[in-house]
C-alpha cells in the first residue's frame, strides 16, 4: 500500500435509515484496520437518521447531508469524494460479517483487479443463502450474480470507466459491474464480506429491476431474444417464489 493514502475508502448511501444505520456504522469502525476512509453520503433523513450518525462523526471522514436524485446519484457524490486505493459500498440496511473482513480481504486485492467476495443474504422470512460464484461472463449477462456489496474495485478502475448510470433506478451497479468486468481482470475470493437483508427497492420493484437488467445486458452483448428470455424466466421465478411464499404463511396462519 502507497504510506499518506488510505488503504480503502468505506461509502455509505443512506435515507432515513434509523432502525439499520448504526449497525452498519458499528461494523465499519469494528473492523481492525487502522489507514481507513468513511464515507456517509445521507440523502437529507428526515428521521433520526442524523443524529445517530452524529454520535460516530469521529470515525467518519466525509459526511454529507443533502438531497439528491437518488442511489446511484449519491453513490457518485461519495466516489467523487474517494482518496483509498480500494473502494468498497456498503449501504445502510447492510454490515460486514465479522470485524475481520476488512484485514482478511485487503492483503488479496491487487492493482487494475475488480475483486468480489461473498454475501450472506438474509430473506424477509429470516431464511438465508451465501451468494457470490467465481465470475463468468456468459453468465453474468444472463443476470447479475456478483453481489454489489461484496465488490472490491481500485479507485483508479472507477476513475477509467466513469460513474454510475443515473438515468437506472434499480440496475446501475449491474452496469458498473459489467463496465469494468469489460476493461480489467475480475477475481473471485470465496470468503464472505456482507450480510443484506431482503427489502431494498429490487426487491419491492422486481418488475423495473427485471427490465432495467434486461437493458444493461444488451449494452454488453445479450442477444435480445436471449435478453427476453431471461426477462420472462425471472418473472416466472419470481411469481412462484411469491405464491410458494403466501401459500407457507397462510399453512402457519
Amino acid at each position: 500500500m502507497h504510506t499518506g493514502r488510505p488503504c480503502i475508502t468505506v461509502i455509505t448511501v443512506v435515507r432515513n435509515a434509523e432502525n439499520s444505520i448504526e449497525k452498519c456504522i458499528e461494523s465499519v469502525i469494528s473492523q481492525n484496520i487502522k489507514n481507513i476512509e468513511y464515507i456517509i453520503i445521507d440523502g437529507q433523513s428526515t428521521d433520526n437518521t442524523l443524529n445517530i450518525i452524529e454520535r460516530y462523526k469521529s470515525n467518519i471522514t466525509h459526511l454529507i447531508s443533502e438531497p439528491d436524485n437518488g442511489l446511484y446519484d449519491a453513490m457518485n457524490k461519495g466516489l467523487s469524494l474517494a482518496t483509498g486505493e480500494f473502494i468498497h459500498f456498503l449501504n445502510a440496511d447492510d454490515r460486514y460479517f465479522n470485524e475481520k473482513v476488512l484485514s482478511f480481504f485487503i492483503p488479496q486485492l491487487k492493482s487494475s483487479t475488480i475483486s468480489y467476495g461473498q454475501m450472506l443474504y438474509v430473506e424477509v422470512d429470516g431464511k438465508t443463502q451465501k451468494q457470490g460464484k467465481p465470475f463468468n461472463w456468459k453468465r453474468e449477462l444472463q443476470g447479475s450474480r456478483v453481489p454489489q456489496m461484496a465488490l472490491f474495485a481500485p479507485l483508479e478502475c472507477y476513475q477509467a470507466v466513469g460513474f454510475f448510470d443515473t438515468s437506472l433506478r434499480i440496475a446501475a451497479d449491474y452496469d458498473m459491474l459489467l463496465r469494468l468486468a469489460q476493461k480489467f481482470h475480475v477475481d473471485f475470493i470465496p470468503a464472505p464480506v456482507s450480510i443484506m437483508h431482503a427489502g431494498g427497492i429490487s426487491y419491492q420493484r422486481p418488475d423495473l429491476a427485471f427490465k432495467e437488467s434486461l437493458i444493461v445486458s444488451r449494452r454488453y452483448g445479450r442477444s435480445y431474444l436471449g435478453s427476453l428470455g431471461d426477462f420472462f424466466l425471472k418473472h416466472l421465478k419470481w411469481f412462484i417464489f411469491k405464491k410458494t411464499t403466501n401459500f407457507m404463511k397462510f399453512m402457519k396462519s
